[in-house]
């Protein structure tokens, strides 16, 4: 296989303009909060700085999806390697949408910014009021793994925690996206992020169960009352009514 042109700046800009249409369009059909700012970020971004660079993926993790960035105020960057993420398959249409997916994902990151990063902020006050217990069970295993040199307290680990739950539902927005308009190998791609530790497909097993709108609510009008903690807990009920069912 031979691996394709690497993205420009001008595409990473025409990427962004384009997916900004992609949500929009969405966001309206379907009537869901997948950027509640968009007027403003829009508007932001079209004065924006859109960079295509060398994105070090963390080894292992072939299909991390971590092929892009946002930087504050208005900055967004992204692999130039995409288009040829596939390899070494030949499959042009998942590299297609893993492209569009990226910049999707690093848009959402730059409405949240523009609103404030309120649900982060939130999400961290409700990990530090509500889960003492698993941060100090956590904290002393990190002490013993040798690594509270980054993660020195409660403050950091709870931080850590919040961005890793703003990510997944991240995730989940932009996956709402590109499903709805059927891009082609977007279930592909999904199931690639089942491998992380959180994966954000437990917002889908949730959302087959209880449907998009209360997802949404998830981090809307219950924005400050979960995490990953309750996501997983969540899942996990609906995993042991499963099972009963099937014994009875």
């Amino acid at each position: 296989m031979t691996l394709r042109k690497e993205l420009t700046d001008r595409d990473v800009r025409i990427l962004v303009s384009d997916s900004l249409n992609l949500i929009d369009k969405t966001q309206r059909q379907l009537n869901l909060p997948i950027m509640p700012n968009i007027p403003l970020t829009s508007r932001r971004l079209k004065q924006g700085n859109f960079k295509a660079m060398y994105i070090n993926n963390p080894k292992g993790k072939n299909y991390s999806m971590d092929f892009g960035s946002f930087q504050p105020p208005a900055s967004i960057f992204l692999d130039k390697r995409l288009p040829s993420s596939d390899h070494p398959m030949d499959m042009p249409d998942f590299a297609d949408t893993l492209t569009v997916y990226s910049a999707v994902h690093e848009i959402i990151h730059a409405d949240d910014h523009v609103g404030g990063d309120k649900l982060l902020l939130a999400t961290c006050k409700h990990i530090l009021s509500t889960h003492e217990d698993k941060l100090e069970k956590s904290l002393q295993i990190i002490k013993k793994e040798g690594a509270s040199s980054i993660i020195k307290d409660y403050e950091d680990l709870a931080s850590l925690w919040a961005i890793q739950y703003v990510d997944m539902v991240t995730h989940y927005r932009g996956y709402v996206v590109l499903r709805h308009m059927h891009y082609p190998k977007i279930d592909q791609i999904w199931s690639r992020l089942s491998n992380d530790y959180f994966p954000p497909n437990l917002l889908t097993c949730i959302e087959v169960s209880r449907g998009s709108d209360y997802v949404f609510s998830l981090f809307t009008e219950r924005m400050g009352e979960y995490c990953l903690i309750e996501a997983l807990d969540e899942y996990n009920c609906m995993k042991e009514r499963e099972a009963q069912s099937y014994m009875v």
